[in-house]
């Protein structure tokens, strides 16, 4: 890093603060805290929410991916997408959740349950949340340090300071300061401002790394994977340990299963307009990051091309020199992506990708410390009031809740061993509360029959399976594979597996997953559950006392909400819904054909290269086109939603407006809502 480099960097952090603290004085209350009043439009809604899922741990965890299974997991991706796609335009979860007009889904889940049950659902959200995000500051702040090429020990005089708790401090500082400065309001601008940024840069990175590495040295880099692990070619892969088929197959039913379950951004959940802003914002979504993802698959591609191929072998000397010096494995694997990027990038592009770094961590971090520190609040401490806080001390819980997340997640960075890839980790830990979560809250919203004592056998069942993986995945190699060894030591399997689990955190969370869906259905079936579903969505008052006379909304129906012909659907919106479709649908088609070639014919890796040269030439102009497109969107809704928030009444006691009533029911209507709410 040299002196252009921290300079960026400083000035980015700075422009930051500077405008969330101008706009931090527009959080006028509880709502304005928790939702942002409700005020987000589509492209606003979009770019933060993305900005917030892509945390520099995502960052480091896709790269992960990329380096290990090269080419392949795209190839999949195209078989994932359709799933992504109906969920979005049919506003699936997100809709129904919308109209019941719940600021955190466990204040839905009362209203639909019980009580008891939505502390306990409260409480699993929490401890699932904040033992994922627990490592998010360790390698986070690893992966700076390697990147910036920063020491273990700052000598200062006499005085040594260790930097990596001093970095991961200072990094949960500015995070948490965020959130304090104006709740959900301040989160959605600063990941706003953040989105922005990091698709202008991963944009410049992009085109940097194609000028940087021709085609044909990448391919010739890539080629020299071993046999069955192929980087190019998605049916010579069948060796891959971790990324392999199943990997892909498993995530086409979490992509169902877990929709909208994971509470980790829930002030994006509630924060739309209206309803039916929430769900462009998802259909928006395939598109917004196009030159995000291709520079996200690039990189670690040109890295493990340095290494591989000879062409790069000085290069590939100075980023071995530097990966020796890591002696943990698991971290190993997560910075060696980040090691090359310090070798390869010049003075400029090193400032741009560690602003990057920082931007996409905190802005994951005050997101997560935002929904995390408010779910324990809103659906653990709440509910076992017997009166409403006063919306002042009612935000000072909401901060020190945050504060307490922020301390949680620090202690456990410095003492958790990280033995997995970092998505595998957040499989297994996230299926601690989505195991049950899943069917808790779609039989909740979509199946009368669905009953409280379902519920609570589908979160014991997730919960009790989920936790159990983990503790066996971490005692594994140090404790009970010697013990069953010692037991049984000519046992070939015990000798073949002793150094790892055979299972990784995806496969246990699959199997905690499937275990409580079907106890959700068995002990639902065994009651006589009849959940009036009408009254909770809000629907009675538009529903014809004469039956004769309701309005039919059969399959037809529902097929044009989906393909963009529903009453809230304007010209523009109804193309768009058509062009994602028939964009989505057609990469889908390919590969369907793709794979059917590949099973009645040997097709060589030469031609999957090809493949791939034409899919990046395609890719990279859209890539381009989407970037502009979403910039002015953003400024539209940005602007927006300052005028609306100016013109949000203040309400006595902290400037601001509807405080949740103990049950947890948002009893106010959405304060910049434009449009009214239709099924």
């Amino acid at each position: 890093m040299h002196t252009l480099d921290w300079t960026l960097l400083a000035v980015a952090l700075g422009a930051l603060f500077a405008a969330c603290i101008a706009t931090s004085r527009l959080m006028r209350g509880v709502s304005g805290y928790l939702v942002a009043s409700r005020c987000a439009g589509r492209y606003l809604l979009t770019l933060s929410e993305g900005a917030a899922g892509l945390g520099a741990i995502t960052i480091i965890g896709t790269f992960e991916v990329f380096y290990s299974a090269g080419f392949v997991p795209l190839w999949w991706g195209y078989f994932l997408a359709p799933l992504g796609l109906f969920i979005a335009l049919s506003g699936f979860v997100i809709y129904r959740f919308r109209q019941t007009r719940a600021m955190t889904m466990a204040q839905f889940i009362e209203t639909r349950y019980s009580r008891r049950f939505r502390l306990f659902f409260g409480a699993l959200t929490f401890v699932s949340g904040v033992v994922n995000y627990g490592i998010f500051p360790a390698v986070t702040v690893r992966c700076f340090m390697q990147f910036c090429g920063l020491p273990d020990v700052l000598a200062i005089g006499s005085f040594s300071l260790p930097l990596f708790p001093a970095l991961m401090a200072l990094e949960l500082g500015l995070a948490i300061t965020l959130v304090w400065l104006g709740g959900q309001i301040t989160i959605l601008v600063s990941d706003y401002l953040q989105a922005v940024f990091c698709m202008i840069v991963f944009l410049a990175l992009l085109v940097f790394f194609l000028w940087w590495m021709p085609w044909a040295d990448l391919v010739a880099g890539l080629a020299m994977a071993p046999e069955g692990k192929s980087m190019l070619h998605p049916f010579r892969a069948r060796d891959a340990a971790d990324f392999n088929t199943a990997y892909y197959l498993i995530g086409a039913f979490m992509i169902v299963y877990t929709t909208r379950a994971w509470q980790g951004t829930s002030g994006y959940n509630a924060c739309a307009r209206s309803p039916h802003e929430a769900r462009m914002a998802g259909i928006l979504a395939s598109w917004r990051a196009m030159a995000q993802n291709l520079a996200l698959l690039l990189i670690p591609l040109c890295v493990f091309a340095v290494l591989h191929n000879p062409k790069f072998a000085d290069q590939a000397a100075q980023i071995n020199a530097l990966t020796a010096a890591i002696a943990d494995p698991a971290a190993r694997a997560q910075l060696t992506v980040s090691a090359g990027l310090s070798t390869i990038l010049p003075a400029g592009f090193l400032g741009l990708f560690a602003t990057v770094l920082v931007a996409a961590a905190i802005s994951t971090d005050n997101t997560y410390l935002h929904s995390w520190g408010s779910i324990f609040i809103q659906d653990v401490v709440l509910p076992l009031r017997k009166r409403p806080l006063p919306a002042a001390q009612h935000v000072r819980w909401l901060r020190g809740s945050s504060l307490g997340v922020a301390v949680f997640a620090f202690f456990f960075s410095l003492l958790f061993p990280l033995k997995d890839y970092v998505f595998m980790f957040f499989d297994i830990t996230g299926a601690i509360f989505l195991g049950g979560a899943g069917a808790a809250i779609i039989g909740g919203l979509y199946w009368r029959r669905g009953s409280t004592a379902g519920a609570w056998a589908a979160m014991i069942t997730g919960g009790v399976l989920s936790t159990g993986g983990l503790a066996v995945q971490q005692a594994w190699a140090g404790h009970l594979a010697p013990l069953f060894l010692s037991y049984n030591p000519d046992n070939a399997w015990l000798v073949e597996n002793a150094a790892r689990l055979p299972w990784n955190g995806r496969e246990i969370m699959f199997g905690a997953m499937l275990a409580a869906l079907a106890v959700y259905v068995i002990v639902s079936l065994c009651g006589r559950t009849r959940f009036d579903l009408e009254t909770m969505l809000g629907r009675e008052a538009r529903v014809s006392h004469d039956a004769a006379a309701a309005p039919r909304f059969g399959w037809r129906e529902r097929l044009g909400e989906v393909i963009g012909n529903g009453i809230e659907f304007t010209r523009g919106d109804r193309w768009l819904c058509r062009l994602t479709l028939v964009w989505t649908l057609c990469w889908w088609i390919v590969f369907v054909v793709g794979t059917v070639w590949n099973l009645v014919a040997e097709v060589p890796e030469s031609s999957w290269a090809t493949f791939w040269h034409w899919n990046i030439g395609l890719s990279v102009p859209l890539g381009v086109v989407t970037t502009g497109w979403f910039l002015v969107g953003g400024v539209r809704d940005f602007r927006r939603m300052l005028r609306d928030l100016r013109a949000t009444p203040a309400e006595p006691g902290v400037t601001e407006r509807e405080t949740p009533a103990p049950e947890g029911k948002d009893e106010v209507p959405p304060l910049c809502r434009t449009k009214p709410d239709t099924a």
